[in-house]
């Protein structure tokens, strides 16, 4: 018997409905529709379009009903740490803002007043960031007071969007760790972060863990777009890069010997831990704790990533020509090595806009050599991106005590050949990539896990293994000398020494 189900796939620039037919112990994807996801910008604020988001779902979920017949069950997963918040009559308060939104600036050092950075990593194992929801909360509460009465519910976008569609709220686990709101030992909400910024942990509810069944679509939405009645939404992953780690072909004692990069919008380096790592060293190393659908750990950094290539690929077609990531991995691989780095995690780039402005700034503040070509250019982030990878991979190490032996990369980064191919150079290991779509796989197989249609890991290990495709890539030689110089340069940058 084929089951169907679409795994709702929201990212930071675009949004897919998937349909995932299983049968047979293969799973094989099909992406029924594609949208725009882009945050707006008005009066110097950075929201999520959340009723064109709600609106291009309903589309494609009627556009999947037509070709597939039928469709068991829907769930969605998301970037991290942004919210919706819910007045008493279950609507909209506020515009979910993006987290790239800079009113969190205004009130840091306000909240750090009441928690420094080491307590916020001691007590939930999050590094501080202002992206993360307790500043994003923080300030919300602060700009407008209200707020504090107004609040019935708080829940994270994945779980919002399940919201729209099924009636019930929830709040889970994956998506949740992201936050900064949970104890890193309890993993669950933190009676010192909620007491001492003044929340109130009723506005999240329970913490839901596993994967579970939340209802069906309701009737109304069923009528208006003509989909089956009886279709679940379902409280899987809601944390994409947690959906993507559930879908790499490997067991839980392999695990703490692999690396994972996704490679996204956001780069996001980690390995899998039996618990959070709340330590000094991993603190100073910007190391992070975010959950996993079986209740495990992954110890990761996230890197400013292909936010960059975009943002330059974006400026570019505004000036008249639009150029293709394929056409720039050609010119970054035809171009001169200048040994000139970048920082992809300085503040300089977390912004929008100007960014070949940005990464010159940048060049010229460190004293280094400036591109002569658009291809020289891109070099520049790519190499730096790869170096940043081994500069994480080899802390992750360091910290956990366990050599890594393989790294998996997946997300859409994968693609670009050079950027992998400079990973397996610098960091001298084995790549593996794929599944192309972790993301949807793994939430595709949480639905499959919710509904029974497998019963264990090695269920799912032979699903995963039996339906897709990976590559091997091996290090190419580099002649130690010159490898040890770009490591080197590419350290001073990040200890901000002025290249001579």
């Amino acid at each position: 018997m084929k089951r169907n189900v679409i795994a709702v796939d929201l990212g930071a620039s675009s949004g897919r409905i998937i349909s995932a037919s299983l049968k047979d112990g293969k799973m094989e994807l099909k992406e029924q529709f594609r949208f725009s996801n882009q945050p707006i910008e008005l009066t110097d604020s950075l929201y999520w379009d959340y009723l064109k988001i709600f609106q291009e779902i309903k589309y494609g979920l009627m556009i999947a009903q037509r070709d597939l017949k039928k469709i068991d069950s829907l769930s969605v997963d998301t970037w991290g740490v942004d919210y919706g918040l819910l007045g008493r009559d279950g609507k909209m308060l506020l515009t979910p803002h993006s987290y790239r939104d800079t009113r969190t600036e205004e009130f840091e050092n306000k909240l750090y007043e009441k928690l420094t950075p080491k307590e916020l990593f001691a007590l939930t194992g999050v590094q501080p960031n202002l992206i993360n929801s307790n500043f994003q909360l923080f300030a919300d509460m602060n700009l407008h007071p209200y707020l504090k009465d107004e609040v019935a519910n708080i829940m994270f976008m994945p779980n919002l969007v399940e919201y729209f569609f099924s009636g019930v709220k929830s709040n889970e686990f994956t998506i949740a760790s992201t936050s900064g709101l949970l104890d890193g030992v309890s993993r669950d909400l933190s009676d010192d972060v909620f007491n001492r910024l003044g929340f109130k942990k009723e506005w999240f509810g329970d913490i839901q863990h596993g994967g579970h069944v939340l209802g069906n679509v309701l009737p109304d939405i069923a009528k208006e777009v003509h989909l089956d009645s009886d279709i679940k939404v379902i409280d899987g992953i809601g944390h994409d890069t947690g959906a993507a780690v559930y879908s790499l072909p490997i067991s839980n004692q392999e695990a703490k010997n692999v690396a994972f990069i996704s490679c996204g919008t956001w780069s996001i380096v980690g390995q899998q831990t039996d618990k959070p790592v709340v330590t000094e060293q991993a603190f100073e190393a910007g190391l992070t704790n975010e959950g996993c659908f079986d209740g495990g750990n992954r110890l990761l950094q996230n890197i400013t990533g292909l936010w960059i290539v975009q943002e330059l690929q974006k400026e570019w077609s505004f000036e008249g020509e639009m150029v293709e990531f394929s056409k720039m991995v050609d010119e970054a691989e035809d171009a001169e090595h200048i040994g000139s780095y970048i920082n992809p995690n300085d503040p300089l780039f977390a912004t929008p806009s100007n960014m070949e402005e940005k990464i010159i700034k940048f060049l010229k503040e460190t004293n280094q050599k400036l591109p002569n070509s658009r291809g020289e250019l891109l070099q520049i982030v790519f190499e730096s991106l790869a170096l940043s990878y081994r500069d994480t991979i080899n802390n992750l190490e360091s910290i956990t005590n366990e050599e890594i032996k393989r790294i998996y990369m997946f997300g859409g980064g994968i693609k670009n050949r050079l950027l992998v191919q400079l990973t397996a150079n610098f960091c001298k290991k084995e790549i593996q990539t794929g599944p192309t779509e972790a993301s949807v796989t793994g939430n595709v197989l949480a639905q499959f896990k919710a509904l029974g249609y497998f019963k264990d890991d090695a269920e799912r290990l032979s699903i995963v293994k039996s339906s897709f495709d990976t590559r091997i890539i091996t290090p190419q030689a580099m002649d130690s000398d010159e490898l040890n110089s770009r490591i080197d340069g590419f350290t001073k940058i990040l200890k901000k020494e002025i290249v001579n």
